[in-house]
């Protein structure tokens, strides 16, 4: 193959890694069957049909392991800065406090899960962290904890796919009759007002978009440039999970600041991860995926089943309203993505926010309980 045609070959190929997650976001919203299947697993999707359909000698090489590693970094700032954690917890402190419980169901679930089924995979331990922080705050806290212990591409693949299978399965019965089953063991939700306004908190209008978009990049690749620098001084060398910890607490600390909050940046976070999801679906290697399937199977139901008894569990000792108990079992399984839906079929909008703001609390938490569980489960 002539250096013309890797050169056409790679801008053809990194244009639709960039392009296709905005075509993915508009279908969805056209689309009500694959508005339901959302962005994520039709980037995800499309990543691993066409990197196992296309010749393996068409395929540009470093391009998707670039991107993949270099989108999730930028995310994750991107993703906290825009929340405002300070209000949250003056304002929803049952929701906090049914997440909180929600966390240690997670942490109990993968920790043992982990642990009595190491064998079932050579790289369960970094499975359970990739878990414990998909569970805690969602898909952006697994993928950025798997790349940054060098989770091998295809188990990071691999636990994508199991977890859009289980995960997809429970968000059925969580838009369907969820509610009526939960009522059972759950006292009934008190109406009570909230004082948020949704508006200003899930959407603002941008004056100047691009400028904002531009400016949180910016602060983005300048928590990731210090994350970096702090790694090579302290150890000598880029520490992928020290650099993780670097961009969460920057994300974090940057969304004190106001102007910061203001710019909007969840959007353009979630944008990256859908970059991501389509980067990391072509490195996927079907083979491998069928090969190692059943014992990741297991491991993600497992955990996911044991996390969700367990915070019920504690939601009827502690009494935890039952729309209060799904909207943050919402948040921490799955992330605010999927919380206007659930709150939509439960009936309740008042819990939106809730679940929201919950959601960009997991995103925070997430990684640090993630590679806390992985470190337990190594030794």
């Amino acid at each position: 193959m002539t250096g013309t045609l890797q050169s056409i070959l790679s801008a053809v190929f990194l244009g639709f890694v960039l392009g296709f997650p905005w075509f993915a976001g508009s279908f969805t919203k056209k689309y009500k069957w694959l508005g339901f299947l959302g962005p994520v697993v039709l980037c995800y999707a499309s990543g691993i049909i066409l990197g196992n359909l296309i010749p393996k000698e068409f395929l540009p090489k470093g391009i998707f392991e670039t991107v993949s590693e270099v989108s999730i970094p930028i995310a994750i700032p991107l993703l906290l800065a825009s929340s405002d954690f300070l209000k949250g917890i003056k304002e929803a402190k049952l929701a906090l406090f049914s997440f909180f419980l929600s966390c240690i169901a997670v942490t109990i679930a993968s920790v043992s899960v982990g642990f009595l089924f190491a064998s079932l995979h050579p790289e369960s331990p970094k499975i359970g962290g990739m878990l414990a922080g998909l569970y805690t705050g969602g898909t952006p806290n697994s993928n950025a904890i798997g790349q940054a212990l060098d989770t091998g591409k295809s188990t990071i693949a691999l636990v994508n796919t199991v977890d859009l299978l289980v995960g997809g399965s429970y968000l059925l019965f969580l838009l369907s009759f969820s509610k009526k089953v939960y009522s059972f063991f759950l006292k009934p939700e008190p109406e009570v007002e909230l004082g948020i306004s949704e508006e200003t908190e899930v959407s603002v209008s941008p004056k100047n978009p691009v400028l904002r978009l531009v400016i949180g990049i910016l602060l983005s690749v300048a928590g990731l440039g210090l994350s970096l620098a702090l790694s090579n001084i302290l150890f000598g060398t880029a520490s992928a999970p020290f650099i993780l910890l670097g961009i969460t607490t920057w994300g974090i600390g940057i969304s004190f600041l106001k102007k910061v909050r203001n710019l909007n940046t969840y959007s353009a976070g979630y944008y990256f991860i859908l970059i991501f999801s389509v980067a990391i679906g072509f490195l996927a290697d079907f083979g491998s995926l069928v090969k190692g399937a059943s014992g990741v199977l297991f491991i993600v139901l497992a955990t996911m089943s044991v996390a969700i008894l367990l915070h019920l569990l504690f939601g009827i000792l502690f009494r935890i309203p039952v729309d209060t108990w799904i909207i943050t079992s919402v948040s921490s399984i799955y992330g605010p993505a999927f919380v206007p839906s659930v709150a939509a079929a439960i009936g309740n909008r008042g819990v939106l926010i809730l679940g929201i703001l919950t959601g960009l609390v997991g995103y925070a938490v997430g990684n640090y309980l993630g590679l806390a569980v992985y470190w337990f489960l190594a030794r």
